[in-house]
């Protein structure tokens, strides 16, 4: 192995934690290729996110987000007009949106698997949900989602996701009540 020669000076407390380690890792040198391999390992371990944190960075780059308390967004739900909803939906398309944003490319480009991790993520990250369940059952996903924020946020997203998946052209049967939103997406 080919070695190299360094020279530097360091501050009398890093030199003191040197020493401390070199006893530990028998010489100055190995505690410094010690140290830079644990760099190396702690850098490429911390820019790894998760799906949830990736977007919520790039969502909060372009200016989309917005905080509301969760008890005023309940409120402000149960006084909605559902028909502008309804024409809000169907104009904007935010489900069939939020999916391309997410996967950066056009919804027809986008396996199924990938819109049904594309809602996953997209509910975990607006923490409206208490629970977000999928599964991938022999000839079609399940999506189950639970929360507290009453009937119409139930409604909003059944229409929200018939939307999208009329749009990505798939068959879906979907169920609501008070607290839970059930999807049940064939495949193809």
């Amino acid at each position: 192995m080919k070695k190299h020669r360094i020279n530097t000076t360091i501050s009398t407390k890093h030199h003191e934690l040197l020493k401390k380690h070199a006893e530990k890792y028998g010489t100055q040198q190995s505690v410094l290729e010690h140290a830079l391999e644990s760099l190396e390992n702690s850098l490429d371990q911390n820019f790894e996110l998760s799906p949830e944190e990736e977007l919520r960075t790039r969502v909060g780059k372009v200016n989309t987000a917005c905080i509301v308390y969760k008890d005023l967004f309940k409120i402000l739900n149960e006084n909605a007009d559902m028909e502008k909803i309804q024409k809000l939906i169907d104009y904007h398309k935010p489900i069939e949106h939020s999916i391309e944003y997410y996967l950066q490319k056009p919804l027809k480009e986008c396996t199924l698997k990938e819109i049904i991790d594309g809602i996953a993520v997209n509910a975990k990250m607006s923490n409206w949900f208490d629970t977000i369940d999928q599964t991938d059952n022999k000839d079609h996903y399940m999506i189950n989602m639970t929360h507290s924020l009453g009937i119409n946020i139930s409604k909003n997203m059944k229409m929200a996701h018939e939307s999208l998946f009329k749009t990505y052209g798939v068959n879906f049967e979907t169920a609501i009540s008070e607290k839970t939103f059930f999807i049940k997406i064939f495949k193809k």
